[in-house]
């Protein structure tokens, strides 16, 4: 599942093209918004991706989208569910995506060491590299907890 928090829509279109590359990989893929998934969905998911803007002012307080925050504290126990996190910015992410994965492991998630990151001008063209790479870390990771 990927899940993401877009304000002017980029952020949208990046989760959108990750799950259609996934797709394309020949896996099952859904892309949502923070808020409009249940836990019953949550709980079918073998792995997440979560995706947000980045706001701050240029290089002072930039964070994830305290929405994506909020979000993220809302999930349910993702009971030690492989996790990549990804954002879009403009300037800088910062530590943005280190802040992410660790509000999710706060929600029991197992952040993968992969993150992407997106800016805009670049539009989409990282997308593909960004999925060949946590395809496997989900891989390695779900095969690690199944023992």
């Amino acid at each position: 599942m990927v899940l993401y928090e877009s304000r002017r829509g980029f952020t949208l279109m990046v989760a959108q093209a990750i799950r259609d590359e996934i797709r394309e990989a020949g896996r099952q893929a859904t892309c949502a918004a923070f808020g409009t998934v249940d836990a019953g969905t949550y709980a079918a998911s073998d792995a997440l991706i979560v995706g947000t803007w980045i706001e701050g002012m240029i290089v002072i307080k930039v964070r994830p989208a305290d929405a994506a925050m909020a979000g993220i504290e809302a999930l349910p126990d993702l009971e030690g569910r492989p996790t990549a996190v990804f954002c879009t910015f403009d300037v800088s992410p910062s530590d943005a995506l280190e802040r992410m994965a660790n509000a999710l492991r706060t929600r029991g998630a197992r952040p993968v060491p992969v993150r992407g990151e997106f800016k805009r001008r670049k539009k989409l063209e990282a997308v593909p590299a960004f999925v060949d790479r946590v395809l496997p870390a989900f891989e390695d990771a779900l095969a690690e907890a199944t023992g």
